[in-house]
């Protein structure tokens, strides 16, 4: 009976880590501790949403369409791009500033899931351990999510051990920003490969 119980604990943990993965090295901590209260997990949960909404809008990319476009059309689009080049520098110099006043974890290499994140590195705490993921995911944004959730078994491959986190009451907005940051990411990468295949 005990052999069955693991295997069940062993697939659930390994769930959250299957599908798409959005791979980065970005500043990354764990920090251990209790799960938030329901009223502090309200207003994670409106933090992280609004951070993934903010980082979906500075990664939009308008690519001009091939077809011909009126003088007034091309003016418009000429008028937004410059208004978004000065934006763009804008929260660079707003980053830097925020990077200066802040302390901010080094950059570790993770793989992000809906369900989950992993990273490289190792630690003492246990499986099974609660607490929050605080991870950055933009360059440009330098704010991050705070996940909360639970430590998993961890994974070892040629690079090294693999830390897991299991994310616990995250709200249906927030996995729906986490799975369409991960495809956006995912999206870019797969068009990476075709344009640069190997040899």
């Amino acid at each position: 009976m005990s052999g069955v119980t693991a295997d069940v604990a062993a697939e659930a943990a390994t769930a959250p880590f299957d599908g798409v993965y959005y791979e980065d090295s970005l500043p990354l901590e764990f920090l251990a501790g209790p799960l938030p209260e329901p009223a502090r997990q309200i207003g994670l949960n409106a933090d992280n949403f609004q951070l993934l909404i903010a980082d979906a809008s500075l990664d939009e990319a308008r690519v001009p369409s091939s077809e011909s476009k009126s003088d007034d059309d091309a003016q418009v689009l000429e008028d937004i791009r410059r208004l978004e080049h000065k934006v763009n520098v804008l929260i660079q110099l707003v980053a830097k500033l925020v990077t200066r006043e802040q302390s901010t974890p080094g950059a570790t290499p993770w793989r992000l899931y809906a369900g989950g994140v992993e990273w490289r590195g190792s630690g003492a705490e246990p499986a099974g351990t609660t607490g929050q993921v605080v991870l950055y995911i933009s360059r440009q944004f330098p704010q991050p999510l705070r996940l909360p959730g639970a430590l998993v078994a961890s994974r070892t491959d040629e690079h090294g051990e693999w830390r897991r986190f299991v994310f616990r009451e995250l709200s249906v907005p927030v996995i729906d920003g986490l799975e369409r940051l991960i495809f956006r990411h995912h999206r870019r990468a797969v068009a990476g490969v075709r344009t640069h295949p190997r040899d």
